[in-house]
């Protein structure tokens, strides 16, 4: 009786070797096979700007009080640079006292010409004298208006006296330091908006036709890729280059990442849109034999596709093979898998590629 009860507990052992020597089920993430329009596309060179760039020059001449340093950040309307406005106070309290005093001549020949007027009645004042007294009174009317202008004009002066800045940006070189006497016009500072950026691409001129206005580029460095669109078109090529210059309006996530006079590459349309079945490019699998997708069945179960490649657009690409749309092809773990290889589908990309969790 021992001896029989001992088979049954080494066929369990043997049992549970075995179920220790099946391999795991490895782990994957899937995305779905998608029909999209795809253009193929070339890469050409462009250079980030400011779409904001400005010289701060001086509104009046006069001694400097304030230059703001570089790398101060300028809200829009603060003060970038001062000048001393105790002349334009000076100058501005005399015309004051000469509009008052010309005040003072209208109301003065104003009497004088009423007083004429009454005496006209009685033929004791002639008609030249009244004309006269009238000219004269006309005179220090237009002497007073004169004067308001003048006020106005400094009081304009006064305001330039505090040069602001334009829009919010930041300061990147300064020309002129507190105590220097300044001209009108003359360079004090330069502003650069790091915020609002653009791309400014010259593209050959056989690609003018596949190019317009409001069209979304993809435009990439080593770092960061992100989708700007097209400002304006100059269309007038340069005879030596063969190009047109296009002006590309980034997305505001693009200031993390980029910087004014980066170089970054442009994706510019060779052909016009086709519909394709496209998969990500993380999904392909290079191997001596060729390239393949692991497609994931409903059993989760990788099934090994051989695919040719066609035009790509971004992180997508076109292929040919036995893959329908809708399909499930591993993105990440492919590479370790073989045909029929149990997985497990940790994350699931949604049909935009997003990835999103499938348990």
């Amino acid at each position: 009786m021992p001896k029989f009860r001992i088979i049954p507990a080494i066929a369990l052992l043997i049992a549970l070797q075995a179920a220790a020597q099946q391999p795991s089920a490895s782990v994957v993430q899937v995305a779905e096979v998608l029909r999209t329009e795809l253009a193929p596309t070339v890469a050409v060179p462009g250079t980030i700007y400011s779409r904001n760039d400005v010289q701060i020059t001086a509104g009046v001449a006069g001694q400097l009080e304030m230059v703001a340093e570089p790398g101060t950040v300028i809200e829009r309307g603060q003060s970038v640079a001062r000048i001393d406005k105790q002349p334009l106070l000076l100058q501005r309290a005399e015309q004051e006292a000469l509009l008052e005093r010309a005040e003072i001549n209208v109301r003065q020949l104003n009497s004088q010409l009423r007083r004429q007027r009454e005496l006209q009645n009685e033929s004791l004042v002639s008609e030249f004298e009244l004309e006269q007294t009238e000219a004269n009174r006309d005179l220090a009317v237009s002497d007073a208006n004169i004067t308001k202008v003048r006020i106005r004009q400094i009081d304009d002066q006064i305001r330039r006296a505090d040069v602001r800045a334009p829009f919010t940006g930041i300061v990147i070189s300064r020309e002129r330091r507190a105590g220097e006497d300044v001209s009108r016009g003359e360079i004090l500072a330069q502003m650069t908006d790091i915020q609002n950026l653009e791309v400014r691409a010259f593209v050959p001129l056989k690609h003018l036709r596949r190019t317009t206005a409001g069209q979304s580029l993809d435009i990439f460095a080593t770092d960061a890729r992100h989708t700007g669109t097209i400002r304006a078109l100059v269309p007038t090529g340069d005879v030596r280059s063969q190009t047109f210059e296009a002006r590309i309006d980034l997305p505001s996530a693009a200031t993390n990442a980029w910087t004014v006079g980066q170089l970054v590459s442009v994706a510019i349309p060779i052909r016009a849109k086709e519909l394709a079945l496209t998969v990500p490019r993380d999904a392909l699998v290079l191997r001596a034999t060729g390239t393949f997708v692991f497609r994931i069945n409903n059993e989760n179960k990788a099934e090994q596709i051989p695919v040719e490649l066609g035009d790509s657009a971004g992180a997508m690409i076109a292929v040919t093979g036995a893959l329908t749309e809708g399909d499930r092809v591993a993105i990440r773990g492919a590479e370790n898998l073989t045909e029929g290889a149990d997985v497990k589908i940790m994350t699931s990309q949604s049909s935009r590629g997003n990835a999103s969790d499938q348990g």
